[in-house]
């Protein structure tokens, strides 16, 4: 065999194994080829829990977060069991009519089982003035009159539009709330922001609650007369961080705590000790920030947002951005 032979057939077996590799590497993800270990994968639903009757979910936009909120609600749509029956209300503060025939739009991902209805109001008036440094999350007050907006309603899953919702939401709306004004998961601003904690009064508490996702029983808040308590204590304190702190100190211990699940914020377990927020959270957390955000129902972008240019985890923003890029051409 004459060198050139060899040499020519040994850069035909190079070639034919370069290519086989580049295919096999092209290929699309499936059950043989499991996505990398930086790829959040959706978890299957237990369908056979879906409820029965419609879930109830809120969200609040202006104009300047009406994309955000078509993600989050698309997200949500996606990702429910088949059965489930999904009643969305959209507090719009000032949004176009584009953007009202946009949000609209999102009914035909699951026309039978999906129903929209947009509920413009007008910017709340209050003291805005009093809280100061917070001032951007005013538009968050529309939270407080939640119980008169959505007056037919016993209860309702609230949702800041900075959220994913990655798995049925049967689960969460199922939640009994039988006695307390709403279930909530807590935030990690108590343990970290302790001097403001004791402030407001709630270090003997143990825990600060956000208010991004909660499931409210609007009933009792009506019957409560809440909206009327929270309005007071706007215009009688200062410098509060938006609707958070004022449903935080008016709810006071009529409140269920719920899982981190529902409400996962990335902020938090990617800096700080996963064995603490164990305790924290008062259930086991699995031991990698990455799995803890594939078994959650919904993930809450609070903080940073993924569409901000330097947002990190990385692969939180290429979750974000695969429901957005599915909105924007949709």
């Amino acid at each position: 065999m004459s060198k050139k032979f060899f040499y020519g057939i040994m850069c035909f077996l190079l070639a034919a194994i370069a290519a086989c590799l580049f295919f096999i590497l092209k290929m699309p993800d499936n059950e043989e080829n499991p996505p990398s270990e930086k790829y959040i994968r959706i978890q299957a639903n237990n369908c056979r829990a879906a409820a029965n009757n419609p879930v109830n979910i809120a969200l609040i936009t202006d104009s300047r977060y009406a994309p955000p909120t078509m993600v989050a609600m698309s997200s949500a749509i996606r990702n429910k069991c088949p059965q489930s029956r999904y009643n969305f209300y959209i507090i719009a503060e000032n949004i176009t009519p584009a953007d009202e025939q946009a949000v609209l739009k999102l009914k035909n991902l699951a026309p039978d089982t999906v129903n929209i209805t947009i509920i413009p109001q007008q910017e709340p008036d209050l003291p805005y003035e009093n809280m100061q440094r917070f001032l951007q999350y005013k538009v968050g007050m529309h939270k407080i009159y939640l119980p008169e907006i959505l007056s037919t309603l016993d209860k309702v899953i609230y949702m800041d539009g900075d959220t994913l919702v990655l798995k049925d939401l049967s689960e969460l709306y199922n939640i009994d709330v039988t006695g307390v004004y709403a279930a909530v998961a807590k935030d990690g601003i108590f343990y970290r922001f302790p001097k403001e904690m004791a402030e407001i009064g709630l270090d003997k508490r143990g825990f600060y609650f956000n208010s991004g996702v909660m499931l409210h029983n609007l009933k009792l808040q009506r019957e409560d007369n809440m909206t009327a308590k929270l309005v007071e204590y706007i215009k009688t304190h200062e410098d509060f961080f938006g609707d958070q702190d004022v449903l935080n100190v008016v709810f006071g211990d009529k409140l269920k705590l719920m899982s981190y699940r529902y409400n996962c914020i990335s902020t938090f377990f990617e800096a700080d000790d996963l064995d603490f927020l164990s305790g924290y959270f008062g259930e086991p957390l699995p031991k990698d920030t990455f799995n803890i955000y594939e078994n959650a129902t919904i993930l809450h972008y609070a903080g940073d947002k993924p569409w901000q240019e330097n947002y990190k985890p990385e692969y939180l923003k290429e979750l974000w951005f695969r429901y957005y890029n599915r909105v924007k051409d949709y």
